[in-house]
C-alpha cells in the first residue's frame, strides 16, 4: 500500500511527459502479459488438437488393418471380394 501511495505522489509531482511515459509503460506491460497469456491458450489448444488427430489416426489405422485382414482371409481362401457388398464370394 505504501508503494501505491508513493507512486501516486510521484505521478502528482511529475510533469505531463512523465505521466505519458508511465502510461505507455503500463500499457506495454499489460499488452505483453496479454500476449503471453494468449500464446499459452493458443498453444494448449494446438497441442490438444494434435493429440485428438493422432488418436483418430490410430483408431482409423486399426480399423483399416482389421478390414484388410478380412479381405486377405477371403483372398487366401480363394474367394473374390465383392466391394459393393463388402463380403467374400
Amino acid at each position: 500500500m505504501i508503494y501505491l501511495k508513493a507512486a501516486l505522489a510521484a505521478l502528482q509531482a511529475s510533469g505531463l511527459v512523465a505521466k505519458l511515459i508511465a502510461a505507455a509503460v503500463a500499457a506495454a506491460a499489460l499488452l505483453a502479459a496479454y500476449g503471453v497469456w494468449h500464446h499459452q491458450v493458443y498453444r494448449s489448444g494446438y497441442v490438444r488438437a494434435l493429440a485428438d488427430i493422432a488418436a483418430e489416426d490410430t483408431r482409423a489405422i486399426g480399423e483399416a488393418t482389421e478390414l484388410r485382414k478380412t479381405w486377405r482371409a477371403c483372398r487366401d481362401r480363394g474367394g473374390r471380394w465383392i466391394q459393393s457388398e463388402g463380403r467374400c464370394a
